[in-house]
């Protein structure tokens, strides 16, 4: 197996023992921070805000349905644009948090939008007044408007829960400095850590790769190294999920939420009930599975007690060979085009076209994500591959 330090330092910059990663190419979104289609969107984002608040605000109720589709391609496009850029800025501070120049350029296109977009914020909460036996009647007066209404039945599960346009616009506002900010904070102190294990500087994501190793000690020791540097940021984590934790319970009180968990099924788009049985389905599972699980691989580890870094520990029988970037691209490719040539033919667009991220880097955001940007720009994944199986799983998860 490859020594882990040689590992982390050639991946970092880009390339080494998992063969050329990939980087992101994000000039389908914007060239640079400067670019000039970026500063004229941003003109037009401003000037386009208040055209729309001119010719709406206070108007919705009146609009024919020919006018209301026109309403709703004009904020659908106002909206596209926004995105634009705030994908672009979102994914360039990912790839480093602990940039300043990085982090600054975020704040300022998250203040730009939210000041042109305040004027847009009238737009849900007259839409959600309008009668419904009324827009029922528009839908069915235009097919065009009609392809929009699973949008409008998730804009109008929020009805209930409306504040007045006032409060709805100092919520909008504020939220610069309020949850955002704070996650923000999260997200760069998570990434600035070092954990030394073994005489290495890594960050987390390299750090809770050990917990995966074969070597028992090894994973105890990344096990004690991670505890103790997130003991050590525990009052600064406390104070960031505390003050998250009220401000939630602070807005989920007086929009009358029912429960806490009300405002995030309603932006999944899911119901409470279904939310609960499958809650309920796993809990009384565990006895039958993680429960049996656990018991089993204890066993298979020659262990009377599992102790947390055992959790992800490979079976004795697992081969510890590391995957290299080409052999995991043509593991996923292979996999989709069993199930869907088509899907596969997507997928290594990906590949080919720089649409991933994947070398573990000092002051990237750790873990995983996709990234869907908006409907004009294709998606971006975000990886931190360190050539284990479950790296070339998350791979797979993530163009799924």
């Amino acid at each position: 197996m490859l020594n882990d330090t040689r590992v982390f330092e050639a991946n970092s910059q880009g390339g080494g023992a998992f063969g050329d990663l990939p980087e992101w190419d994000l000039s389908d979104l914007y060239a640079s921070e400067d670019a000039a289609e970026l500063q004229a969107d941003l003109t037009w984002l401003k000037q386009s805000c208040i055209d729309f608040s001119n010719d709406y605000e206070g108007k919705l109720a009146q609009l024919n349905a020919d006018e209301m589709l026109k309403a709703v391609e004009r904020y659908e496009a106002i909206d596209i644009i926004a995105g634009r850029i705030m994908s672009f800025a979102g994914l360039r501070y990912y790839q480093l948090t602990t940039d300043p120049e990085r982090a600054k350029f975020m704040s300022d296109m998250q203040d730009k939008l939210t000041e042109h977009t305040t004027k847009l914020v009238f737009y849900g909460l007259e839409f959600n007044r309008l009668d419904e036996e009324a827009l029922s009647k528009l839908l069915s007066q235009n097919t065009a408007l009609a392809r929009y209404k699973p949008v409008f039945d998730r804009m109008r599960a929020m009805k209930p829960y409306q504040l007045s346009d006032e409060m709805e616009r100092f919520l909008h506002d504020q939220s610069v400095i309020g949850a955002t900010a704070w996650n923000r904070l999260f997200d760069e102190t998570i990434a600035s850590l070092v954990f030394t294990i073994d005489g290495e500087d890594l960050p987390l994501e390299a750090a809770t790769n050990k917990l995966s190793e074969q070597d028992r000690d090894t994973r105890e020791a990344a096990a004690r190294e991670i505890a103790r540097v997130l003991r050590e940021n525990t009052s600064l984590f406390a104070r960031v999920h505390n003050t998250l934790a009220k401000d939630k319970e602070i807005e989920d009180r007086w929009r009358k939420m029912p429960t806490p968990q009300t405002g995030r099924h309603l932006s999944n788009h899911v119901e409470a009930e279904v939310v609960e049985a499958l809650r309920n389905a796993v809990v009384a599972a565990y006895p039958k599975l993680s429960h049996r699980y656990y018991a089993l691989k204890a066993k298979w580890l020659g262990l009377e007690t599992m102790q947390i870094w055992d959790r992800n520990a490979p079976l004795p029988i697992e081969d510890d060979k590391l995957v290299d970037w080409t052999a995991a691209q043509e593991m996923v490719l292979s996999a989709y085009a069993e199930f869907s040539p088509e899907m596969a033919e997507i997928a290594k667009q990906f590949f080919t076209k720089s649409w991933i991220d994947a070398a573990v880097k000092p002051g990237k955001a750790p873990g995983a994500f996709a990234h869907p940007t908006v409907t004009t720009v294709h998606p971006y994944v975000m990886l931190n591959y360190l050539g284990k199986p479950d790296d070339v799983m998350t791979l797979a998860h993530e163009l799924g």
